[in-house]
């Protein structure tokens, strides 16, 4: 089970539209410490003038946050949702695309993000093969996943619910077809050199509805569960007035990114 891709029909409805996204990202937010985008962006060593491509760009973070600073290169963004390349068509031009068969030439780009999203491809082998394709050489390609115990405070929220309705799930499903380890060996069979750098930490989310609105955003597939609507839906209540009655949060991310030559 732990190398089943999530089915596409909860993919759609996942990234359908801009909800579920942002509420997860209002989370990641409350870190104190330097976010994801600039961690990214430091491994990129840009200049200014490189030809960037956004695979799996969702609501075009990383495309305004480049525009923000001043980039002037050609600016890509990628996703198999048209909803959510509609969301960053503000940034930057954007097509519907599969991250197994990228609309680009060989060598086409300088520098490709694909952040978060590798997990959910059915076929991660042929999506590296392609990142490898379209960078062209003396190029990088930045990749974030998380390791094992991503958030495992939320996720054992959801698992406890869960277990008030005699239902058992997997801690660790979402991680296993691309925690940092594994996704390190993946990207070793298409580039000469991967190395990992440390972007996870520990920080206080102080506002419980932000943890439970991040919940509440959550497939029951994420976490290995299979339950039918109506139960998922009491799981999550569940989970939320445990949140509550929590109060401020404590979140450790074990988020990595891969810097591919």
């Amino acid at each position: 089970m732990g190398d089943a891709s999530i089915a596409p029909e909860v993919l759609r409805e996942q990234y359908g539209g801009t909800g579920p996204l942002q509420a997860r990202q209002s989370l990641w937010a409350h870190n104190p410490g330097p976010s994801l985008v600039d961690v990214v962006l430091a491994q990129a060593g840009l200049r200014g003038g490189e030809r960037v491509v956004d695979i799996g760009c969702g609501n075009g973070l990383y495309l305004a946050e480049l525009r923000r600073r001043g980039h002037s290169g050609p600016l890509l963004g990628l996703d198999r949702s048209a909803a959510m390349a509609a969301a960053s068509a503000p940034s930057a031009p954007t097509v519907v695309a599969d991250a197994t068969a990228l609309p680009l030439g060989d060598g086409a780009v300088d520098v490709a993000l694909c952040l978060h999203m590798l997990y959910h491809v059915p076929d991660i082998p042929q999506a590296v093969r392609e990142l490898r394709r379209v960078v062209h050489a003396g190029g990088v390609t930045l990749v974030a996943t998380n390791g094992l115990g991503h958030t495992a405070e939320l996720t054992g929220l959801l698992l406890r619910a869960a277990k008030k309705f005699e239902i058992d799930g997997d801690p660790h499903w979402a991680s296993h077809r691309f925690h940092t380890e594994r996704a390190q060996a993946l990207m070793l069979e298409a580039f000469d050199d991967v190395a990992v750098v440390d972007a996870g930490g520990t920080f206080l989310v102080p506002d419980p509805a932000v943890v439970a609105d991040y919940l509440a955003s959550i497939p029951p597939e994420a976490v290995g569960l299979t339950a039918q609507a109506p139960t998922w839906q009491a799981i999550q209540a569940e989970a939320a007035a445990l949140c509550h009655r929590h109060g401020p949060f404590m979140i450790t991310s074990r988020a990595a990114v891969l810097v591919c030559r």
